[in-house]
């Protein structure tokens, strides 16, 4: 299994336990990237993960770390897929890369883990 399959894996698995989900905002917007001709909203399964992020790269101390609950994160997904965004998952190591799906892809596979539903 790759670094960025494992990273996914972790990810629908800690938020679904845990019941949170992380990103970053800068003046209230949160970030999105350009990745691959896909607008990328990263988000992480733990506070700690970005407050790493922050540590060790400089630019990321003037984001704002914005957690929201589970089913927040649920609600928002469907927003999200029809905006075309794509979810940048537990983005790690020097260049914070990883996974970045279609969130209509997400939504599928955390509503089949979580069993429940996501209503648009």
């Amino acid at each position: 299994m790759s670094i960025a399959a494992a990273q996914y894996s972790k990810f629908k698995g800690q938020i679904t336990k845990d019941g949170e989900v992380f990103t970053f905002f800068e003046q209230g917007n949160p970030l999105i990237f350009r990745v691959n001709g896909n607008d990328v909203m990263p988000f992480w399964s733990s506070r700690s993960r970005l407050e790493k992020i922050q540590e060790s790269r400089p630019k990321y101390q003037n984001y704002q770390i914005a957690g929201f609950r589970f089913e927040q994160f649920l609600q928002w997904l469907p927003h999200l897929a029809k905006d075309g965004i794509h979810i940048g998952v537990n983005w790690s190591g020097p260049k914070l890369v990883g996974y970045d799906i279609p969130a209509q892809d997400l939504i599928d596979a955390l509503t089949n883990q979580a069993g429940t539903s996501v209503e648009a």
